[in-house]
């Protein structure tokens, strides 16, 4: 007959290994077996022998861990920002508009003195100009001398309310 009793209830605690694999994830419990057997209990070289099993099993375990394995892709240290796919510095005829941390197109409407709104789109890494020569492209609607570029802040300034065009194409062509 098999039964397992708590530790904890019991008030008994037995000897661990302190370089237990699991013990910074599991809570040490441990259970006590019993069985009858031809005297009735174990005895206690039954369970040093049990406990010399576990000890053997996470030490293989722990081994198996620790051997550094093979791996097909390179280390970060070794993969040059040029070997990357779609790798390209930003600079003339080419732009990125930033995100926020939310995932919204930096686009906004802003009101000026005198009552003027203008739409502003900001945090442009690379050139805004181009950026500007393709929106008038996509916005044929829209005169374009309504454009701006405004270089020191990076920033394109349209005249007019045109959040939702603007976002419309940056999202879907760009």
């Amino acid at each position: 007959m098999l039964s397992r009793i708590g530790f904890r209830s019991v008030n008994r605690t037995l000897p661990f290994s302190s370089s237990s694999l699991f013990s910074r994830n599991f809570s040490r419990v441990g259970t006590l077996k019993t069985e009858a057997n031809k005297e009735g209990v174990k005895t206690a070289q039954d369970n040093q022998l049990e406990n010399n099993l576990t000890q053997q099993e996470l030490k293989d375990l722990s081994s198996v861990l620790e051997e550094p394995s093979f791996s097909i892709f390179p280390s970060l240290n070794d993969v040059k920002p040029k070997e990357l796919v779609g790798f390209q510095a930003f600079g003339v005829k080419s732009y990125f508009v930033d995100r926020s941390a939310t995932g919204n197109l930096p686009v906004y409407s802003d009101v000026k003195r005198g009552g003027k709104i203008v739409t502003e789109i900001r945090r442009i890494r690379g050139d805004p100009v181009q950026l500007r020569n393709d929106l008038q492209d996509k916005l044929k609607h829209i005169p374009k001398n309504r454009f701006k570029v405004l270089m020191e802040s990076k920033k394109v300034v349209i005249d007019g309310d045109v959040v939702r065009q603007v976002k419309q194409v940056l999202s879907t062509v760009f």
